[in-house]
């Protein structure tokens, strides 16, 4: 069963934005010492979507080769066609994925309902030759899942688990209450695992564990243990950061932070732009209030 915090980590791309090869071995050789339990390769933090085919493969090949096996690698597999999101599921199972993370098709969102996305998400799983955990990220793909098809979806025996983004507490309790116990539950933003987690998400999987890794971990140990004062005041720390590297400014600030830590973020692929000088001292800031740097 999958658990714990997963980072999706970003891909370092070079002056010429080609993928830096160089600097994605550094992080994951970094993040293979960490606590976290697991990574995600071609997720949102990851710039998939500037990425081709290819470099989707390539990329998947080099993360599984370079990071340590006794964590996970879960792969985003998501397209909007149907047909080519089992493809991919097929191809990230032979190069070693351990799970799938799909989005919901949304280029067509007005005939998207229900019926069509739940038959998407059963199509792919019958074929996936990996498990399948959904990914609902609704601020991106103006769809919400709701809590009900949520929990359809569920009783499938290849459909694991769940990302959700929504930020919407009483929509992942509801998940929570209506799926069984071996269905698992993520939140995908630290800026709410504290109350995921008291409400019985099993873990999380945040950009933040990009920079942090170790302060996403711990949070989720106080819960395990009882530590609930301890837990809040550090789910209170995370807040500023997170907004920062997420919501705020998004993925060139967290490669902005990425390099004060230690990491290699890289510069990100057009249309994205590096972040600007006067945006790095407002997360240099953030992260000097945590006594990190």
């Amino acid at each position: 069963m999958l658990k714990g915090i997963y980072t999706p980590i970003v891909t370092p791309f070079a002056e010429d934005e080609s993928i830096d090869y160089g600097k994605l071995k550094h992080n994951l050789d970094l993040l293979a010492k960490t606590d976290l339990d697991g990574i995600v390769v071609l997720g949102s933090n990851g710039e998939f979507v500037y990425l081709t085919h290819a470099e989707k493969l390539e990329l998947i090949k080099f993360c599984i080769e370079n990071f340590t096996r006794e964590k996970r690698i879960i792969v985003g597999t998501s397209y909007d066609s149907t047909l080519e999101t089992i493809s991919f599921c097929k191809e990230a199972a032979e190069l070693g994925a351990d799970a799938a993370l799909i989005l919901p098709p949304h280029y067509y969102k007005g005939s998207m309902n229900e019926e069509v996305l739940y038959n998407h998400f059963v199509d792919v799983a019958d074929e996936s030759p990996i498990p399948v955990m959904l990914y609902n990220m609704p601020g991106n793909t103006g769809i919400n899942m709701s809590s009900k098809l949520i929990a359809r979806l569920a009783r499938h025996p290849n459909i694991v688990g769940i990302k959700d983004t929504s930020g919407n507490i009483v929509q992942l309790s509801e998940i929570v209450r209506d799926t069984d116990d071996d269905f698992v539950v993520f939140a995908g933003n630290a800026g709410y695992l504290l109350p995921a987690l008291t409400v019985g998400a099993r873990g999380a999987t945040v950009a933040l564990g990009n920079i942090l890794p170790n302060e996403c971990c711990q949070l989720v140990k106080l819960v395990k243990e009882g530590k609930l004062e301890e837990a809040r005041e550090l789910q209170l720390k995370l807040i500023e950061i997170n907004f920062i590297v997420t919501g705020g400014m998004g993925v060139p600030a967290l490669k902005a932070g990425m390099d004060m830590l230690g990491y290699q973020g890289g510069i990100p692929r057009r249309p994205l732009r590096p972040l600007e000088e006067d945006k790095k001292q407002v997360v240099k800031a953030a992260l000097g209030k945590l006594g990190v740097l």
